[in-house]
């Protein structure tokens, strides 16, 4: 079996070095953006390597999550003007890489700087990848969310997980009271919901989003808690507590310094009586102050 194994990874493993050899000879002088740009459309590049569509597709999509981290975590200004490109070229080279849409849409609808804010991007990425893969539950899920949290439409969100029920026979049977969910307009609830399954369901880069924006909405639950204990505060006293300390004394909280899900202290505004999410945090957003 591990001789087979060997002789398969020979051809394959030429196969790949040939296909890269041949992208950057035809690429060759460019810089990093540039070469991004040279070849932008599946029909030049299957020009080049005929027959090695499913290989270019897995190198491409290595090209994607190169450059996506390379903006997000090491460039200063980010730029994430190919990224769409990118992504529309790996999944034109290989339409059944399903990662190629789960990750590429999170990619796109992050908002700027962690993504490159483009929702409506994401969303075409992902129908795109529903077309291509009928009886993918997963990316119907994916879009299915993406329409309740990016495009803010929890109607459209629960047609598509119906639909999911409807017309996909593996997928899970909670789809169905999550759409439910969506139009009960309990926004922060139905959120939660979303993302434990995705939590518990996804790897990867899906998986870390769900655990951050869970993170979130911990952090917002615990802010809003204290915000309340606040407004209980003023109504009986005439004013905002001094500090946390004195609410604490006050018996309106039981923390005098609540931190968030990753450790990061809450932040209280004594001048306008709130308590806010450090901007130090790694969960910190301006939409959450």
């Amino acid at each position: 079996m591990r001789r087979l194994l060997a002789l398969l990874l020979v051809p394959i493993t030429a196969a790949v070095v040939y296909v890269q050899r041949r992208i950057d000879a035809e690429l060759a002088g460019f810089a990093a953006r540039e070469r991004l740009l040279f070849a932008d459309s599946p029909d030049r590049l299957r020009q080049l390597v005929p027959g090695f569509e499913l290989v270019l597709a897995d190198i491409y999509w290595l090209r994607t999550v190169q450059y996506y981290g390379s903006e997000s975590l090491f460039n200063a200004e980010p730029r994430y003007d190919e990224l769409r490109t990118l992504i529309e070229i790996t999944t034109t080279l290989d339409p059944r890489l399903e990662l190629a849409y789960r990750y590429g849409a999170v990619f796109l609808s992050e908002g700027f700087p962690i993504g490159a804010g483009q929702p409506e991007a994401g969303k075409e990425i992902l129908e795109k990848g529903v077309r291509a893969n009928p009886d993918s539950w997963r990316l119907r899920w994916d879009l299915g969310a993406h329409w309740f949290f990016f495009m803010k439409n929890p109607k459209q969100a629960a047609d598509v997980l119906r639909q999911a029920r409807k017309h996909v026979p593996s997928a899970p049977f909670w789809l169905e009271s999550l759409a439910a969910r969506f139009l009960e307009g309990d926004d922060r609830s139905s959120a939660r919901e979303i993302w434990r399954h995705q939590y518990e369901t996804g790897e990867g880069v899906i998986r870390e989003n769900a655990l951050y924006n869970l993170q979130v909405l911990d952090a917002l639950d615990i802010r809003d808690a204290y915000r309340a204990a606040i407004a209980r505060f003023r109504a009986a006293h005439g004013r905002p507590p001094e500090s946390l300390g004195e609410l604490a004394q006050a018996g309106y909280v039981r923390d005098a310094a609540p931190r968030d899900p990753t450790g990061a202290p809450f932040v209280y505004d004594a001048a306008d009586g709130r308590v806010k999410m450090a901007r130090t945090s790694r969960l910190w957003r301006s939409k959450y102050e």
